[in-house]
């Protein structure tokens, strides 16, 4: 037998040797202390055991785990070690060691060694029996616990790669790609086709595992001779451990398609935000003093920045020291509070030129309503704001810039007849000058704005109260041909001869809205990766870390069985680990559940309702009443965990705000709503307090609801308790005005 030893402390090294000349007296004993000794000793085959400190002067034992594996896939490796904790126990039992042992307990180390040695005899020996049929045997329990593809491939002696096995969900696929069905010897030799411009990525990634090394590779294989899909495909070679050559390919395929699409589609979103004429820029928080992160081309243009500069830096270099401008405070009072903010501000180009810059930044929320991003759409306004000073210096200047400006300009009288209008306004409503000089301004309106808009001009001439003066607002504008477009109007007033008249300024943001919209897509498809996120990390908590600690208490069962009754401190001790054991469990089941209530998916929406419901009763002490329909509720997906998290943040909030001792929740549903209302008997609340800045619960509510077409409405008085009612679609419609 040939063992080696890594370990860089001499002192424990030499007793380890000491403790296995005692017990295996013909072993031949290789002790390794330093990377350079490692890496020499590794390249030696023969070993038929390794056994490592876990704390090293040059790695750790797991990462040296991964090397030994990478070259003698089958060595047996046992972790000896004072050095780790429970932690490091389970990481390396769950990679694949054969044991771990502590060094107090270095006399247990031999029977260790033994069973080790033991089990892989036994292992090496049922190889060859039967190979086929053993996977064959064990195929259902894995297809029953993956959905991905995973196969084991033979390497004959020419060279050649041959499948063994593969899982049922795999087969299926290949029978799905060939017209042949076969026999089973033929399944175990089915390759799948493979598009023609991805045969160099498998004839590379052959040659790659061939030499012994990991390979992840993505391709695109062939379905009924004419569906593409798109797999990721990660394989292990595993080496003879005599001749050091590959003998056996592990592997897991994943159908990765869906993923490729959305990437697909979320470069188009981008490619259309680096289309628009708007610049457009994205920013980090506080933290990171609002650094850009991304800007498009129309940002650069109106510049002078390449985006290679721009990252990393405040929007400020664009001011040159000219910081003393009233709208930067009301910038930056905007950021601190989290707020939409427009502002116009002086700008310098790169090289130096003067601009004036018309911003609107929003920020950007995630899943849970808080802030992580800002955005902001800027236009060059330098023209405008020249008319505008302009204006009050000559009547052919006036007229000049009025002429000329991009933007469309109107002005009407007090009783909305309209006096003048410039080019830009023509063009941009379809109208001739003469078609609307003369008309009221409401033409140009759609309702309900066309027939309010009359009562407003009267209102404000009688009482002076004006809310758009001065100001500008977003509203819908109403060409010749009957289109409705998205416009900002700018109204501002002046008089002549003791008569009122108004100037709008108007500006087609139409193309800014679009890119807005491919924002909020974006952060759509963003927050829905999350969730898928969450389920897939839940669901793996529950497939690796469930398995093994149930595998463990399965373990330590059997090990009490084993133990004499006299043996009172070692029952104690395997007591106390079955209640950290217990303890354990119940996390991972807690876990799992706030990441995604399993519940949700295996018995539908009204179950998880009634199962959270009751867990919040338990929790908090507080009465709870519910009331659902019989029959399960039936959503589109993505649409129940939507109408979960809502319900679970309306539970929290009560529980941490309202003081209340009875809640009471109903759910209805017709042929396509879906109505579900909260109440408790709480302190209630203001709407300063709803609306409160820094806290984002109720708005992310209000967002998930929105994102579906649904509308949360709540309902609240200090002392008389809140209501929380969502309203929102079974399945989608194109009236929800949204993207499931």
């Amino acid at each position: 037998m040939k063992f080696l030893i890594i370990d860089s402390d001499a002192v424990e090294r030499s007793l380890t040797l000491e403790t296995l000349r005692s017990k295996f007296a013909d072993a031949h004993l290789v002790e390794v202390s330093s990377r350079e000794a490692f890496d020499e000793t590794i390249t030696g085959a023969g070993f038929d055991l390794a056994i490592t400190e876990y704390r090293l002067g040059w790695t750790d034992g797991l990462t040296l785990f991964k090397e030994i594996q990478a070259r003698y896939a089958n060595l047996p490796v046992i972790m000896l070690t004072d050095s780790g904790n429970e932690d490091i126990a389970v990481a390396a039992i769950k990679r694949g060691m054969t044991d771990y042992v502590v060094k107090r307990n270095r006399h247990c180390l031999a029977d260790a060694i033994k069973q080790c040695l033991l089990d892989a005899t036994q292992k090496e020996q049922g190889k060859n029996d039967n190979k086929f049929q053993f996977h064959e045997r064990r195929d259902p329990f894995i297809s029953r616990f993956t959905r991905d593809f995973a196969y084991f491939i033979r390497i004959s002696p020419d060279g050649t790669p041959v499948f063994e096995w593969v899982t049922e969900p795999l087969k299926q696929l290949i029978s799905a790609a060939t017209s042949d069905s076969g026999s089973k010897q033929q399944a175990r030799d089915w390759v799948l086709p493979i598009h023609p411009d991805d045969t160099s990525i498998i004839e590379e990634r052959f040659k790659k595992l061939l030499s012994g090394r990991e390979d992840t590779s993505e391709y695109r294989g062939i379905i009924n001779d004419r569906e593409v899909r798109y797999f990721s495909d990660h394989s292990l070679p595993v080496r003879d451990l005599i001749n050091g050559k590959v003998i056996q390919i592990y592997g897991v395929m994943q159908d990765i398609t869906a993923r490729r699409k959305v990437e697909e589609k979320l470069y188009l979103m981008q490619h259309a935000i680096d289309s628009s004429s708007n610049g457009i820029v994205i920013t980090g928080l506080a933290d990171a003093d609002y650094a850009v992160i991304y800007a498009n081309k129309a940002f650069s243009r109106m510049t002078g920045y390449p985006l290679q500069e721009l990252v990393g830096h405040n929007c400020r270099i664009m001011q040159n020291n000219d910081s003393d401008q009233e709208d930067i405070h009301e910038l930056r009072a905007a950021l601190q509070s989290k707020r939409d903010a427009h502002v116009i501000l002086r700008n310098y180009r790169k090289d130096g030129s003067l601009f004036w810059n018309e911003i609107y930044i929003s920020p950007i929320q995630d899943q849970q309503g808080r802030v992580t991003h800002y955005v902001g759409v800027l236009n060059d306004v330098t023209h405008r704001v020249e008319m505008e000073d302009a204006l009050g210096k000559s009547e052919a200047g006036i007229r000049s810039v009025f002429n000329n400006v991009s933007d469309g300009i109107i002005i009407i009288d007090e009783h909305g007849i309209i006096e003048q209008l410039n080019p830009s306004a023509e063009k941009l409503f379809g109208y001739a000058a003469e078609e609307l000089i003369n008309h009221n301004i409401n033409t140009l309106m759609p309702e309900p704005d066309r027939s309010r808009h009359d009562s407003y001009l009267k209102n404000y001439l009688g009482s002076g109260n004006a809310k758009i003066l001065d100001t500008r607002r977003e509203v819908n504008g109403l060409r010749k041909d009957g289109s409705i477009f998205p416009m900002e109007l700018g109204v501002s007033r002046f008089y002549v001869d003791q008569h009122h008249f108004f100037i709008g300024t108007v500006h087609d943001i139409t193309e800014r809205k679009k890119a807005e919209a491919a924002l909020r897509d974006l952060s759509g498809h963003l927050a829905a990766a999350r969730e898928d996120e969450r389920t897939r990390i839940a669901r793996e908590i529950h497939d690796e870390l469930g398995s093994l600690l149930t595998a463990q208490k399965m373990d330590l069962s059997w090990l009490q069985k084993q133990i004499p009754a006299d043996l009172s401190l070692c029952h104690e001790k395997i007591a106390v680990m079955n209640l950290h054991l217990n303890d354990g469990i119940g996390s991972v089941r807690k876990i799992i559940a706030d990441l995604r209530p399993s519940i949700l998916d295996h018995l539908g929406l009204l179950a998880a309702i009634d199962w959270k419901l009751d867990e919040f009763r338990r929790q908090n002490g507080i009465q709870c009443a519910l009331t659902v329909q019989e029959n399960n509720v039936v959503m589109d997906e993505g649409r129940d965990i939507a109408v979960f998290r809502i319900m679970q943040e309306a539970l929290t909030n009560i529980a941490q705000h309202s003081g209340a001792s009875h809640v009471t929740l109903d759910v209805e549903t017709d042929a396509n709503n879906l109505m579900m209302k909260i109440t408790d008997n709480g302190c209630g609340m203001t709407k300063a307090q709803m609306h409160k800045s820094g806290k984002y619960g109720i708005l992310g509510m209000h967002e998930r609801a929105r994102h579906f077409g649904g509308e949360v409405v709540i309902v609240s008085d200090p002392g008389k308790g809140t209501s929380l009612v969502l309203n929102m679609h079974l399945k989608s419609s194109e009236s929800d005005g949204c993207h499931d």
